[in-house]
């Protein structure tokens, strides 16, 4: 529901002359939260992208996609004595709709720009869908609320293709992507971990673009006298 709302809105824009644009990419996805601190380069999983964008100006666009993707994190290299304790593992899939404002610093697509390329940041609202938690710590919903922030690095082709390199960030309003958080603290097993400390996923990755030209056929104005 929430993607056909998206597509909705995208055909709603204001269309200009080779304005929209469809593409796809494919991305190394991870995990930050209670298991781990930064980047586990053992536990990157792929993910891929499609999405659809509609560029206002020069500068300003918007990207509408779904994005999904493997996560997965363990305890297996304890980053504080609760971790120790826990010996806990997850592995889930990540099923993402996002609309995201893109920024380009540089005018790289006019007729007149002396480059072709930018880079640009990106911010939007996304919803996720969790599944493959076998038996759930916690009552929470699979559906919850992000907001994506990322950077990036665009280069034309040419007139219609284009690819880009970028990284981001989904920082969420939830803390049991990885089915540990609360716990009672008087409860000396240590099966718990951070309250105040939601879990976030990233995505680094390729994608490549397509644009779509609409063509203007020139009128003829009509001699006077001429009828037909």
């Amino acid at each position: 529901m929430f993607g056909l709302v998206l597509m909705g809105a995208w055909l709603t824009f204001p269309s200009m002359a080779q304005k929209r644009e469809v593409g796809g990419g494919i991305a190394a996805m991870f995990y930050t939260g209670d298991m781990a601190r930064g980047v586990v380069f053992n536990l990157i999983r792929p993910s891929g992208t499609i999405f659809l964008r509609n560029n206002f100006n020069e500068h300003s666009s918007i990207r509408i996609g779904f994005t999904g993707g493997l996560l997965q994190g363990n305890d297996r290299k304890p980053v504080d004595a609760f971790a120790v304790a826990r010996d806990a593992n997850f592995s889930v899939f990540i099923s993402e709709f996002a609309a995201n404002y893109e920024y380009y610093f540089l005018d790289f697509k006019g007729k007149r720009s002396v480059v072709n390329w930018s880079p640009y940041f990106h911010a939007g609202v996304a919803i996720f869908g969790i599944s493959g938690h076998k038996n759930k710590n916690a009552t929470f919903s699979n559906v919850q609320i992000a907001i994506p922030l990322g950077v990036g690095f665009r280069y034309q082709l040419d007139r219609r293709w284009s690819v880009a390199a970028e990284y981001g960030v989904r920082a969420a309003f939830f803390d049991y992507i990885d089915n540990i958080s609360d716990g009672d603290i008087y409860d000396k097993n240590y099966q718990y971990g951070n309250v105040f400390d939601n879990d976030q996923y990233h995505t680094f990755g390729f994608t490549l673009s397509y644009t779509f030209y609409k063509v203007v056929c020139p009128t003829l104005p009509l001699k006077q006298g001429y009828r037909r």
